[in-house]
């Protein structure tokens, strides 16, 4: 390849002469590691961000400064994995304690890259052979192990929505133009700790592939997997010379950005850019879809905690196989939106602000005292007082007079009033709008302001949305695409609208016995003919599936429909399109002779 001119590394000082917490012998660090508290991730990563901090800054000698990071590396590991998994499933705006563990996670990849760093610079600039090791062995390993922990401090930043540190592009770039140079990129190097043999080029992919798969449109989890996956399928990706090669994206090895579109960035005769080529991870990923079908894809090869599903596959074929572009343009507004999150609180505002047991059996609808009673331990409990079953014979009932058991309270009109609004403002409680700031705007949909998000925001969630000036509007129905969180600011949500507005209905599904499910949340939204566009159903997600067929009800209107096809899904909803059939009573008979698609769904009613 073209060699690219290098900037200088940032490399930390060596002006100390020893550490404080350990000599600088394998025996005294060994010593020291054992005695960390590694049940308390906290404490162990503070006292190893210290312990790899007087290191790097001690001068020591390529070979002992390695041996010396290397018997580190599995307990700083361990903490960052740990920290790492406490990270997840976290607010969108983290908590002081979360958002520690986080600043530990980067201290902890960035000295100890640093630390790798420096031994292969100094092995390099002194290229002496005179010892019992291999200089450019010594040089590849620890530039090796640098990469892997540059790609770990920017995996964690987009677990956590934040933008990629100042410099930390430029570092990953800068350390994989420096094994161009020394001839090293390609060279396949052991990993005994984590039992792989990759080379310095298949680290620096993964990092570059997640940033071009949208990982802000993603949630934790499938970040976490879509990164895991990357070190899996980095042999369907090649990283070319502008000169020789091709691809959809490129990345400017002389700046501090992430990948972009390649049309958008390369200049002809620049040497300082590298095509990546997807062409042969797209195909393969088409490949596991069209096999897996609706089951996803487990790759149990390499982490059995790891689930890609076809969603997830989905959205790296198309962003990792086509230019995005913007359908709108943005435009700056600065508007209050009342707005609900999740299918619930949408279904519940859609529907004029009734419940779904009102949606279904009609506004008149008033719970029976078992139903009253469902949920609550005090009055589902009520089979009689245990202390009396433990004595029978002391049964007060027994001997009662007529006017104890014939007690009874009359409540007049004003408290039966307080209490049916207590329990309205009860309700409503439950089923909040937020009112949020938008910073721009498009007919495609809104950029929203957030202060204080509350906890259970995610991307791919379903909203409902209405500007203040529409109070008595419609309901508009959109979803979140994207998260953006920096320290000390208001975090960005993107919001796409999918709907002007939808109705809730209440669904059921014919169970293998013949019978109908409990009625389960959905939202119909209406055809819009100008984009092109029939109505379709918002339903949960692995509830529904295509093919079944469901019953519609609104109140007293109720319609049989099959489920088609899926057009769109996230990880919380599914928008499928849908055929009307007979009426619910003509088909009675004829279900009787078919054999519809059914499923289980006793283990999932009390997540919706």
């Amino acid at each position: 390849m073209t060699p690219t001119q290098q900037s200088a590394l940032r490399l930390p000082q060596q002006d100390l002469e020893s550490c404080s917490l350990f000599e600088t012998t394998p025996e005294s660090l060994r010593a020291w590691v054992d005695n960390l508290p590694m049940g308390n991730p906290n404490r162990a990563a503070g006292q190893l961000r210290t312990g790899i901090s007087e290191l790097n800054r001690v001068a020591l000698a390529p070979p002992l400064r390695f041996n010396l990071l290397e018997l580190l590396r599995p307990a700083t590991h361990s903490v960052i994995t740990a920290l790492t998994r406490g990270c997840l499933n976290q607010p969108i705006v983290l908590e002081d304690d979360i958002q520690l563990q986080a600043d530990l996670i980067v201290d902890l990849c960035t000295l100890s890259a640093a630390g790798y760093t420096l031994t292969a610079v100094e092995t390099i600039r002194t290229h002496d052979s005179s010892g019992d090791y291999n200089p450019a062995k010594l040089a590849c390993e620890s530039l090796h192990r640098s990469m892997v922990l540059s790609g770990q401090r920017i995996l964690v930043a987009y677990l956590l929505y934040q933008p990629v540190e100042l410099n930390c592009w430029a570092g990953l770039h800068q350390l994989y133009a420096l094994t161009e140079r020394q001839q090293l990129a390609r060279l396949p190097v052991d990993d005994p700790m984590l039992g792989t043999r990759s080379s310095i080029v298949q680290e620096y992919l993964p990092p570059l592939l997640l940033a071009c798969a949208k990982p802000n449109q993603l949630r934790q989890h499938d970040i976490k997997g879509a990164y895991r996956a990357f070190q899996e399928w980095r042999d369907f990706v090649e990283l070319q010379d502008p000169e020789l090669g091709e691809g959809l994206f490129a990345v400017d090895m002389q700046s501090d950005q992430p990948p972009a579109f390649a049309e958008l960035l390369v200049r002809r005769g620049a040497a300082q850019f590298r095509y990546i080529n997807t062409k042969a991870l797209i195909a393969h990923l088409e490949e596991l879809k069209h096999s897996r079908g609706t089951q996803g894809l487990r790759v149990i090869e390499f982490d059995r905690e790891t689930r890609l599903d076809t969603n997830l596959l989905e959205h790296l074929i198309k962003a990792l196989g086509e230019i995005s572009q913007r359908n709108f343009a943005r435009q700056p507004a600065r508007t209050t939106l009342f707005i609900a999150a999740g299918l619930t609180n949408v279904h519940f505002y859609v529907a004029g602000e009734r419940s779904l047991e009102e949606v279904f059996y009609g506004p008149d609808y008033e719970p029976s005292a078992d139903e009253e009673a469902h949920g609550n331990p005090f009055l589902s409990a009520s089979q009689g007082d245990q202390w009396q079953e433990a004595n029978p014979e002391e049964e007060p009932g027994e001997h009662a007079t007529a006017d104890e058991i014939e007690l009874g309270v009359d409540v007049d009109k004003l408290a039966r009033a307080a209490i049916e609004q207590e329990q309205q403002a009860r309700e409503h409680r439950r089923h909040v709008v937020y009112s949020v700031k938008t910073t721009n705007t498009s007919p495609g949909g809104y950029c929203v302001e957030w202060n204080d998000p509350p906890d259970g925001i995610h991307i791919g969630d379903i909203v409902c949305v209405r500007e203040a000036e529409m109070e008595q509007g419609d309901w508009t129905i959109a979803v979140i695409r994207w998260v953006s969180q920096v320290k000390l600011a208001p975090t960005l949500l993107g919001l796409e609208l999918i709907s002007p507005r939808g109705s809730a209905y209440a669904a059921q599904i014919k169970m293998p016995s013949g019978d109908y499910s409990k009625p389960i949340r959905v939202l119909l939204l209406p055809e819009i003919p100008l984009v092109g566009q029939s109505h379709t159903l918002v339903v949960p997600r692995m509830v529904f599936k295509e093919g079944q067929r469901i019953t519609l009800t609104r109140e007293e209107d109720a319609f049989l429909v099959k489920l088609k096809r899926q057009v769109a899904s996230t990880g919380y909803f599914s928008q499928m399109d849908f055929e009307y059939l007979r009426q619910l009573e003509d088909d009675v008979e004829n279900s009787k002779r078919e054999k519809l698609p059914t499923a289980t769904f006793d283990s999932i009613w009390s997540e919706l």
